[in-house]
């Protein structure tokens, strides 16, 4: 067993999470697990597709119009077709956390539900951060 599967077991059997908190436009920040991001990028904002290993991922954009650079995130899916790239402000926070920290916020499921591309809410350190419905948005490729 090598560094890496120990720490692996450590983290599973704990239940800690590696997670980025993502600034949104107009929306609370995001919270997405770090083992679904393959990559980063420094990117141009406002571009609609990246390259990445010669393939053309469609950008899902959480940032502003305003700023003329972005970081993109490519987002991992179970079939290779069905990649994006998540464009944000700046690179993510990354942060470590205690599953049952994560609290869902179980009043704002109507909230959730207006919201399409929102998952869930959840609480973590009286903050509150949204889960993306990452099935909803690969479905608006229509990948």
């Amino acid at each position: 067993m090598d560094q890496q599967e120990l720490q692996h077991l450590i983290t599973v059997s704990t239940g800690f999470i590696d997670a980025y908190i993502i600034e949104c436009h107009q929306q609370v920040p995001m919270l997405l697990p770090q083992n679904i991001v393959l990559s980063a990028m420094d990117v141009k904002n406002g571009i609609k597709h990246i390259e990445w290993h010669d393939v053309k991922l469609p950008v899902y954009s959480v940032h502003n119009e305003i700023d003329s650079r972005a970081v993109a995130l490519v987002i991992e899916s179970e079939d290779v077709s069905q990649r994006f790239a998540l464009m944000c402000k700046s690179m993510p926070v990354s942060v470590r956390l205690r599953i049952s920290e994560v609290v869902d916020e179980n009043e704002d499921i109507q909230e959730s539900l207006q919201h399409s591309t929102v998952f869930k809410y959840v609480r973590m350190d009286n903050q509150r951060y949204h889960v993306p419905n990452l099935q909803y948005i690969q479905n608006s490729f229509h990948l």
